[in-house]
C-alpha cells in the first residue's frame, strides 16, 4: 500500500566542487526529495595553471563570497540542517584546510572534505536512488577528478576515483593532446575491471559531461530539454565525443547550449568520455541529474524508506500538491487492473503512477488541461525515468484530458504507433473512472469493469446506480471503441 510519507523539514546540502559552489535545498528526508531551491556559482576553485597546488586565489574570493550568501538565505528560510561537502580540489590542496577554518569562521559553515573513494561510493548511490537495480559503470566527471563505480542490480562492486577532472587536464594539458591522451589511456588502464564488464551502460553524473547531452540537444532539435536519463547509443556518443574533443573554445560557443565557463574545459571532458565508453566498450550512455548530493541523502534515510519506488513517491508528492483527491491513485488502478491485467511489469508500474497523477490538471482551464498536464510531466526535472517512458507517461495523462490527444514533437519522435495507442487506453480508463467517481475515494470499489472479449462492461452496484449517466455511457464508448468492441452498461445488485 502507497502511502505519503512526506515530511516538512527541510534539509540543505551545498555542494564545493572543483568548478562550482552549488546549494540546494530539498523539501525534507523523503525518498524522493524535491529541490525547492537550486544555485549554483562557478567559482573555479580547482583552476590551477600554475601548478602551485593550491585553491585558485580569485575562486577562494568567490566561493567565500557565494557560501557567505548561502548561509544567510538558509537561516532566512531556518533550515535547521545544513551539510557542506568539498570534493577533489579542496582535498587535493595544500591550503583546503584553510580554505575550511576561512568558510567556518566567515560563513558559519563546516565544511566535510570527501575523500575519493568516498565520493565515487556516494555518487554510485545517487544513480541508485533513482534506479534501484542499475547495473553499469558509473562515471563522475568533476573539474579534478573521475569517480567509477561498478554497479550491479543496485549494488557497488567497485570504485576507483582517477585524477582525470576536466579542468586539471586542461591546465596541465592545454591542447597537447597526445600527452593529453596518453595520460588518460594510462589511468583508464589502471582500473582492470573497467575491460570486464562489456556491454554496460555507463551512467553518466557531473556538469561537464550533462554540458555533451545539451549540446546534442541543442544540434539535433531533440525535443526534450531534460537532460535526466536522457540515453544515446554508443554509436552516437562515440562520435560526438570525438567530435567535440576537437573543437575549439571558439567554435563551441558558436554552437550554444553550454556555459561560457565550461567551454575550456569540455573537450577535455569529452576526450574522458570517449576513451572511457571504448576502454569499457559500453552499450550506452545514460546522463544523469543525480550525484553525490542525492547519494548522500539517500543514505542518510531508513531502509524502509530507501526501498520505496522512486517514481511512485516522485507522483505521491506530485499528487499531494496538485490534486484534490490525490488518495484516489491506488483505487483507480486497481479498478482498472481487470481490463489491463496481462501487461508487463513496466506497463503496470507506469499505469500506477499515471493513476496517482491522473488528477494534476484540475485546477487548469479546460481548454489547456491535456496540454497543460501534458507538458508537467515531459519537463519535470527529477523524473525518473527513461525518456521515452517519461513521454509515454505525458501522453497518458495528455489523454486523460482529451479524447483526441495529438502529443508534440516529443511523443512523435519518441513513441511508436502501439506505445500511443497504449497510452490512449490507459488514459481513457483513467478519463471514465474520475467521471464516474468524481475523484472521489469509495465509488469504484462498487462497480466493475469486465471485458469479455466483445464486450466492455460497466458494472455497477444499485447502490450507485445513480452515478449511470449520458457522460459516462460517452466515456465508456469511447474506450471500448479503442479496444475495438462494445460497450454495455450494468446495474447489479451487490453480491
Amino acid at each position: 500500500m502507497l502511502t505519503d510519507h512526506r515530511v516538512s523539514k527541510r534539509i540543505a546540502i551545498i555542494d564545493v566542487g572543483s568548478n562550482s559552489v552549488r546549494l540546494v535545498v530539498f523539501d525534507g528526508q523523503t525518498r524522493a526529495p524535491a529541490p525547492i531551491f537550486n544555485e549554483k556559482v562557478m567559482c573555479g576553485l580547482g583552476r590551477d595553471p600554475d601548478g602551485s597546488g593550491k585553491l585558485n586565489a580569485e575562486g577562494v574570493e568567490m566561493a567565500i563570497g557565494a557560501l557567505r550568501r548561502f548561509a544567510t538565505l538558509l537561516r532566512a528560510m531556518k533550515i535547521s540542517r545544513v551539510d557542506v561537502l568539498a570534493t577533489a580540489a579542496v582535498r587535493a590542496a595544500s591550503d583546503g584546510d584553510v580554505f575550511c577554518q576561512r568558510v567556518f569562521k566567515e560563513a558559519g559553515l563546516k565544511v566535510k572534505v570527501i575523500d575519493g573513494l568516498e565520493e565515487a561510493r556516494l555518487s554510485g548511490l545517487g544513480i541508485i536512488s533513482g534506479d534501484p537495480h542499475a547495473t553499469g559503470i558509473m562515471g563522475d566527471i568533476g573539474g579534478g577528478s573521475l569517480e567509477l563505480v561498478l554497479l550491479d542490480q543496485g549494488q557497488i562492486h567497485e570504485r576507483v576515483s582517477l585524477p582525470l577532472g576536466a579542468m586539471r587536464l586542461q591546465a596541465v594539458y592545454g591542447n597537447k593532446r597526445e600527452a593529453l591522451e596518453a595520460e588518460v589511456k594510462t589511468h583508464l588502464d589502471s582500473v582492470p575491471w573497467l575491460a570486464q564488464h562489456e556491454k554496460l551502460p555507463l551512467y553518466a553524473v557531473g556538469g561537464s559531461w550533462r554540458s555533451i547531452a545539451k549540446l546534442y540537444i541543442a544540434q539535433e532539435d531533440y525535443p526534450i530539454s531534460v537532460v535526466h536519463n536522457m540515453t544515446m547509443p554508443n554509436s552516437e556518443i562515440s562520435d560526438l565525443t570525438r567530435i567535440i574533443s576537437q573543437q575549439s573554445r571558439a567554435s563551441l560557443e558558436k554552437i550554444g547550449g553550454v556555459s561560457k565557463r565550461r567551454t575550456d574545459s569540455l573537450p577535455h571532458a569529452a576526450l574522458v568520455m570517449h576513451h572511457l565508453m571504448a576502454r569499457m566498450k559500453a552499450s550506452e550512455v545514460v546522463f544523469s541529474g543525480h550525484g553525490l548530493r542525492e547519494g548522500w541523502m539517500f543514505e542518510a534515510l531508513a531502509q524502509e524508506v530507501r526501498d520505496r519506488d522512486p517514481l511512485l513517491e516522485t507522483c505521491l508528492g506530485f499528487a499531494e500538491d496538485s490534486e484534490r483527491f490525490h488518495q484516489h491513485g491506488e483505487e483507480l488502478y486497481r479498478w482498472t487492473d481487470p481490463i489491463f491485467r496481462e501487461q508487463p511489469s513496466n506497463l503496470r508500474r507506469l499505469r500506477l503512477a499515471a493513476c496517482i497523477i491522473g488528477d494534476i490538471g484540475w485546477n487548469d482551464h479546460p481548454d489547456y488541461r491535456a496540454e497543460q498536464s501534458y507538458n508537467r510531466v515531459v519537463r519535470h526535472p527529477y523524473l525518473d525515468l527513461s525518456h521515452v517512458d517519461r513521454v509515454f507517461l505525458a501522453y497518458t495523462i495528455g489523454s486523460r484530458y482529451t479524447g483526441n490527444f495529438r502529443g508534440d514533437a516529443a511523443s512523435d519522435r519518441l513513441l511508436d504507433e502501439d506505445t500511443r495507442k497504449t497510452g490512449r487506453l490507459f488514459g481513457h480508463a483513467i478519463r471514465l473512472g474520475h467521471t464516474l467517481s468524481g475523484g472521489v475515494e469509495g465509488i469504484l470499489p462498487h462497480c466493475e469493469l469486465i471485458h469479455d472479449d466483445k464486450t466492455l462492461i460497466l458494472r455497477l452496484e444499485r447502490s450507485i446506480g445513480d452515478l449511470n449517466g449520458e457522460v459516462v455511457d460517452q466515456r465508456l464508448s469511447k474506450l471500448a471503441k479503442l479496444m475495438e468492441c462494445d460497450s454495455k452498461i450494468e446495474i447489479v445488485d451487490a453480491s
